[in-house]
C-alpha cells in the first residue's frame, strides 16, 4: 500500500471501531497518533534501506511483529494514565493495520511467501532496492492493488469529512467537540 491509502485503511478501521465502542465518530489527538501508527513502519524501514543502506529491505525491521510487540510493549508501559494510553492504543490502531495492510496484497495473490518480513530477523524482507522515494513513486504501475488504494482513499476522505475531520479539526480550528471520558474530545 502507498502511504495513502495505509492512512485511509487504519483510519476507517479506527473509526468502524469507535462507532461499536463509542457510538461517535473519532475525535482529537488521537486521531493523530493512529495517523502516525499507519507510517510508522515506513518511516523507519524506507529511509534505512533506500536512503542509508542500513537494512536490507524497505520492509524489515520496522515491519516486524517481534519491533511491534516491543514498541506498543514499551509505549505501554511507558505510558500508564488513561489519555497517554488513548494515544498508544490509536498508534497501535494504525501500526497493526498498517502491517495488515502490507500483507493484503501478497495474501490475496496467494504468495505468502512474500509476508516473511513480519518475522524478520528470522527471514529476510522482499529485495527488490529502490535509490530514492522519487524512483519509488516514479515507477509506480496501474494495478488492482493501487486502483483499491485509490478507492478506499477517496471513499476515507469521504468519511473523515462526514465525521467531522477529526485531528485536523481539532488541532488547527480548535474544534472541540463533547468531551469523551479521556477529555479528548468526541461528539
Amino acid at each position: 500500500m502507498l502511504p495513502w491509502a495505509h492512512a485511509a485503511f487504519g483510519y476507517l478501521l479506527y473509526s468502524f471501531g469507535s462507532r461499536i465502542r463509542t457510538h461517535r465518530p473519532p475525535s482529537g489527538v488521537p486521531v493523530l497518533a493512529l495517523v502516525f501508527g499507519t507510517q510508522f513502519p515506513d518511516l523507519i524501514d524506507k529511509p534505512a534501506a533506500w536512503t542509508f543502506g542500513v537494512l536490507a529491505s524497505g520492509r524489515s525491521f520496522a515491519h516486524s511483529l517481534f519491533t511491534f510487540a516491543l514498541v506498543l510493549g514499551v509505549l505501554w508501559s511507558v505510558f500508564d494514565d488513561v489519555r497517554s494510553r488513548t494515544l498508544v492504543t490509536a498508534f497501535g490502531v494504525g501500526y497493526t493495520s498498517h502491517l495488515v495492510g502490507d500483507v493484503l496484497g501478497p495474501v490475496l495473490h496467494g504468495n505468502f511467501g512474500k509476508v516473511g518480513f513480519l518475522l524478520w530477523p528470522i527471514f529476510p524482507g522482499p529485495s527488490g532496492h529502490h535509490t530514492s522515494f522519487l524512483q519509488f513513486f516514479l515507477t509506480r504501475r496501474w494495478s488492482p492493488m493501487l486502483a483499491l488504494g485509490v478507492v478506499l482513499t477517496a471513499f476515507t476522505l469521504a468519511v473523515w469529512v462526514w465525521d467531522g475531520m477529526p485531528g485536523v479539526a481539532d488541532v488547527f480550528f480548535g474544534k472541540s467537540p463533547e468531551r469523551d471520558e479521556v477529555g479528548y474530545g468526541n461528539r
